[in-house]
């Protein structure tokens, strides 16, 4: 929904969608993936933290995507924290950007 309340429409995409957040229950099992594949990189010894470039890189596609508010910094496709979620290498980009 924009500032007036109006749900807020995305022209620039293949086809017209309805940006709606994920609903909380969804953003929570989002969230708990996302632990787990970070606990299961820790448990085999691989790089969890991403380098400086690749979360810079990241939140560069993010915040430049229509997906992406502002507002909080989310993705509104999954839900996620941008800055988080790019901080982590074992994350994606739930629409193939990264």
């Amino acid at each position: 929904f924009n500032k007036n309340g109006r749900l807020r429409v995305l022209k620039n995409l293949k086809t017209e969608e309805k940006i709606e957040k994920p609903s909380k229950i969804q953003m929570a099992k989002n969230f708990t993936r996302s632990i787990a594949k970070t606990a299961k990189a820790i448990t085999r010894g691989e790089e969890i933290v991403a380098k400086s470039e690749l979360y810079s890189k990241r939140t560069s596609i993010c915040r430049s995507c229509p997906w992406f508010s502002g507002k909080g910094e989310r993705c509104q496709k999954c839900g996620c924290i941008v800055p988080l979620k790019a901080y982590f290498t074992k994350e994606k980009c739930p629409i193939g950007k990264w």
